[in-house]
Protein backbone atom coordinates (compact mmCIF):
# COMPACT_ATOMS: atom_id res chain seq x y z
CA UNK A 1 0.00 0.00 0.00
CA UNK A 2 1.12 3.59 -0.89
CA UNK A 3 2.22 4.82 2.76
CA UNK A 4 1.02 8.70 0.92
CA UNK A 5 -2.44 7.87 -0.43
CA UNK A 6 -5.20 7.17 1.32
CA UNK A 7 -8.25 8.00 0.09
CA UNK A 8 -9.51 7.64 -3.80
CA UNK A 9 -11.82 9.40 -4.93
CA UNK A 10 -13.78 8.12 -8.41
CA UNK A 11 -15.77 10.09 -10.76
CA UNK A 12 -19.08 8.28 -10.52
CA UNK A 13 -20.34 8.90 -13.74
CA UNK A 14 -17.89 8.66 -16.39
CA UNK A 15 -15.25 6.77 -14.88
CA UNK A 16 -16.87 4.22 -12.48
CA UNK A 17 -20.12 3.76 -14.88
CA UNK A 18 -20.47 5.00 -18.39
CA UNK A 19 -23.57 6.77 -19.76
CA UNK A 20 -22.79 10.10 -19.30
CA UNK A 21 -23.90 12.89 -20.86
CA UNK A 22 -21.34 12.59 -23.07
CA UNK A 23 -22.93 10.07 -24.47
CA UNK A 24 -26.45 11.41 -24.93
CA UNK A 25 -24.98 14.59 -26.42
CA UNK A 26 -23.04 12.43 -29.30
CA UNK A 27 -26.34 10.44 -29.49
CA UNK A 28 -28.27 13.54 -30.54
CA UNK A 29 -25.29 14.99 -32.51
CA UNK A 30 -25.32 11.86 -34.75
CA UNK A 31 -29.50 11.46 -34.64
CA UNK A 32 -30.17 15.18 -35.40
CA UNK A 33 -26.62 16.46 -37.11
CA UNK A 34 -26.07 18.74 -34.55
CA UNK A 35 -22.94 20.27 -33.19
CA UNK A 36 -21.93 18.09 -30.49
CA UNK A 37 -20.43 20.93 -28.08
CA UNK A 38 -23.75 22.94 -28.71
CA UNK A 39 -25.54 19.97 -27.44
CA UNK A 40 -23.44 19.17 -25.18
CA UNK A 41 -23.47 23.14 -23.43
CA UNK A 42 -27.36 22.69 -23.62
CA UNK A 43 -28.40 19.62 -21.85
CA UNK A 44 -25.51 19.70 -19.87
CA UNK A 45 -24.10 22.78 -18.75
CA UNK A 46 -27.16 25.34 -19.40
CA UNK A 47 -30.14 22.38 -18.22
CA UNK A 48 -28.45 19.96 -16.31
CA UNK A 49 -26.24 21.43 -14.15
CA UNK A 50 -29.40 24.09 -13.08
CA UNK A 51 -30.92 20.83 -11.95
CA UNK A 52 -28.28 19.26 -10.08
CA UNK A 53 -27.82 22.55 -8.15
CA UNK A 54 -31.96 22.24 -7.26
CA UNK A 55 -32.93 25.14 -9.21
CA UNK A 56 -35.18 23.39 -11.21
CA UNK A 57 -36.17 19.90 -11.43
CA UNK A 58 -34.99 17.06 -13.15
CA UNK A 59 -38.25 16.81 -15.64
CA UNK A 60 -37.70 20.18 -16.63
CA UNK A 61 -33.76 19.94 -17.13
CA UNK A 62 -34.71 17.24 -20.16
CA UNK A 63 -37.95 18.78 -21.08
CA UNK A 64 -35.79 22.55 -21.71
CA UNK A 65 -33.43 20.75 -23.23
CA UNK A 66 -35.57 18.76 -25.57
CA UNK A 67 -37.69 21.96 -27.01
CA UNK A 68 -34.19 24.21 -27.18
CA UNK A 69 -32.92 21.47 -29.43
CA UNK A 70 -36.22 21.26 -31.39
CA UNK A 71 -35.96 17.50 -31.24
CA UNK A 72 -38.86 14.98 -31.63
CA UNK A 73 -38.00 13.11 -28.58
CA UNK A 74 -40.37 14.77 -25.30
CA UNK A 75 -38.25 15.52 -22.22
CA UNK A 76 -39.14 11.72 -20.85
CA UNK A 77 -38.23 10.36 -23.82
CA UNK A 78 -34.96 11.81 -23.70
CA UNK A 79 -34.81 11.09 -20.06
CA UNK A 80 -35.27 7.39 -20.78
CA UNK A 81 -32.51 7.38 -23.59
CA UNK A 82 -30.19 8.95 -21.45
CA UNK A 83 -30.46 6.46 -18.80
CA UNK A 84 -30.63 3.50 -21.41
CA UNK A 85 -27.00 4.18 -22.14
CA UNK A 86 -25.90 3.48 -18.68
CA UNK A 87 -23.64 0.83 -18.07
CA UNK A 88 -20.93 -0.15 -15.39
CA UNK A 89 -16.84 0.11 -15.74
CA UNK A 90 -16.51 -3.42 -15.01
CA UNK A 91 -12.87 -2.74 -15.17
CA UNK A 92 -12.39 -0.09 -13.03
CA UNK A 93 -15.21 -1.11 -10.80
CA UNK A 94 -12.96 -4.62 -9.99
CA UNK A 95 -9.79 -1.90 -9.59
CA UNK A 96 -11.97 -0.69 -7.06
CA UNK A 97 -12.49 -3.54 -5.13
CA UNK A 98 -8.80 -4.80 -5.41
CA UNK A 99 -7.51 -1.55 -4.33
CA UNK A 100 -10.21 -1.26 -1.11
CA UNK A 101 -9.06 -4.69 -0.10
CA UNK A 102 -5.14 -3.67 -0.40
CA UNK A 103 -5.86 -0.89 2.50
CA UNK A 104 -7.14 2.61 0.25
CA UNK A 105 -10.51 4.29 1.32
CA UNK A 106 -12.15 4.55 -1.70
CA UNK A 107 -14.70 7.36 -2.61
CA UNK A 108 -17.51 7.82 -5.14
CA UNK A 109 -18.09 11.33 -6.08
CA UNK A 110 -21.45 11.84 -8.12
CA UNK A 111 -22.92 15.40 -9.00
CA UNK A 112 -26.73 14.18 -10.03
CA UNK A 113 -30.11 14.60 -9.44
CA UNK A 114 -32.06 12.21 -6.91
CA UNK A 115 -33.98 10.04 -8.80
CA UNK A 116 -30.59 9.13 -11.51
CA UNK A 117 -28.20 8.98 -8.70
CA UNK A 118 -30.78 6.41 -7.07
CA UNK A 119 -31.06 4.95 -10.67
CA UNK A 120 -27.44 4.22 -10.92
CA UNK A 121 -26.96 3.28 -7.06
CA UNK A 122 -29.39 0.83 -6.41
CA UNK A 123 -29.09 -0.85 -10.59
CA UNK A 124 -25.15 -1.52 -9.52
CA UNK A 125 -25.61 -1.70 -5.85
CA UNK A 126 -22.59 0.31 -5.28
CA UNK A 127 -23.23 1.03 -1.77
CA UNK A 128 -22.23 -2.84 -0.52
CA UNK A 129 -19.13 -2.13 -1.43
CA UNK A 130 -18.68 1.96 -1.90
CA UNK A 131 -18.95 4.96 0.08
CA UNK A 132 -20.99 7.54 -1.98
CA UNK A 133 -21.03 11.23 -1.60
CA UNK A 134 -23.94 13.03 -4.14
CA UNK A 135 -22.77 16.92 -4.44
CA UNK A 136 -26.86 17.80 -5.04
CA UNK A 137 -27.32 16.75 -1.13
CA UNK A 138 -24.80 19.30 -0.11
CA UNK A 139 -25.48 22.26 -2.94
CA UNK A 140 -22.07 22.28 -4.13
CA UNK A 141 -20.17 21.05 -7.44
CA UNK A 142 -17.46 18.51 -7.78
CA UNK A 143 -15.16 21.17 -8.51
CA UNK A 144 -15.86 23.13 -5.60
CA UNK A 145 -13.15 24.18 -3.12
CA UNK A 146 -16.06 23.60 -0.67
CA UNK A 147 -16.53 19.72 -1.49
CA UNK A 148 -13.19 18.97 -1.24
CA UNK A 149 -12.73 20.91 2.19
CA UNK A 150 -15.87 19.29 3.28
CA UNK A 151 -14.00 15.52 1.91
CA UNK A 152 -10.39 16.20 3.49
CA UNK A 153 -12.26 17.43 6.94
CA UNK A 154 -14.46 14.37 7.18
CA UNK A 155 -11.99 11.64 6.51
CA UNK A 156 -9.11 14.22 8.22
CA UNK A 157 -6.77 13.92 5.20
CA UNK A 158 -4.24 16.03 3.87
CA UNK A 159 -4.76 16.96 0.18
CA UNK A 160 -1.25 14.92 -0.88
CA UNK A 161 -2.57 12.12 0.76
CA UNK A 162 -5.98 12.20 -1.87
CA UNK A 163 -5.73 10.72 -5.28
CA UNK A 164 -8.72 12.39 -7.48
CA UNK A 165 -10.25 10.66 -10.89
CA UNK A 166 -12.39 12.45 -13.18
CA UNK A 167 -13.58 11.95 -16.78
CA UNK A 168 -13.96 16.12 -17.06
CA UNK A 169 -10.80 18.67 -16.46
CA UNK A 170 -12.73 21.07 -15.11
CA UNK A 171 -13.52 18.79 -11.99
CA UNK A 172 -10.03 18.28 -11.12
CA UNK A 173 -8.76 21.82 -11.29
CA UNK A 174 -9.25 22.92 -7.79
CA UNK A 175 -8.18 19.42 -6.49
CA UNK A 176 -4.88 19.70 -7.96
CA UNK A 177 -4.09 23.37 -7.47
CA UNK A 178 -4.32 22.41 -3.63
CA UNK A 179 -2.07 18.89 -4.13
CA UNK A 180 -4.33 16.59 -4.64
CA UNK A 181 -3.07 13.71 -7.44
CA UNK A 182 -5.18 14.18 -9.78
CA UNK A 183 -6.15 11.30 -13.38
CA UNK A 184 -7.74 12.22 -15.87
CA UNK A 185 -9.61 9.25 -17.03
CA UNK A 186 -9.48 8.78 -20.83
CA UNK A 187 -9.39 4.75 -20.42
CA UNK A 188 -8.71 2.12 -18.65
CA UNK A 189 -5.14 0.91 -19.98
CA UNK A 190 -3.75 4.14 -19.04
CA UNK A 191 -5.83 4.54 -16.14
CA UNK A 192 -4.49 1.35 -14.36
CA UNK A 193 -0.49 2.48 -16.19
CA UNK A 194 -0.80 5.57 -13.60
CA UNK A 195 -2.20 3.87 -10.90
CA UNK A 196 1.04 1.07 -10.73
CA UNK A 197 2.79 4.04 -12.08
CA UNK A 198 1.79 5.92 -8.34
CA UNK A 199 2.59 2.51 -6.25
CA UNK A 200 -1.12 1.99 -5.24
CA UNK A 201 -0.76 -1.39 -6.72
CA UNK A 202 2.23 -3.68 -8.74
Amino acid sequence: MDKKIKLIIIDLYGVMSFGSYQDTCRWLARKYDLDYKECYRIVYHKYFCRAAAGKISEAESFNLAAKELKIKESGSELRAKHLSFQRLNRPIYNLAIKLKKTGYKILLLSKNTPAQFKHVVEKFKLYDHFKIINCYYFRMDKKSPGMMKYILKKYKLTPAEVLMTDDQDFNLTYAKKIGVKIILYKDFSSFKKQIVRLGLIK
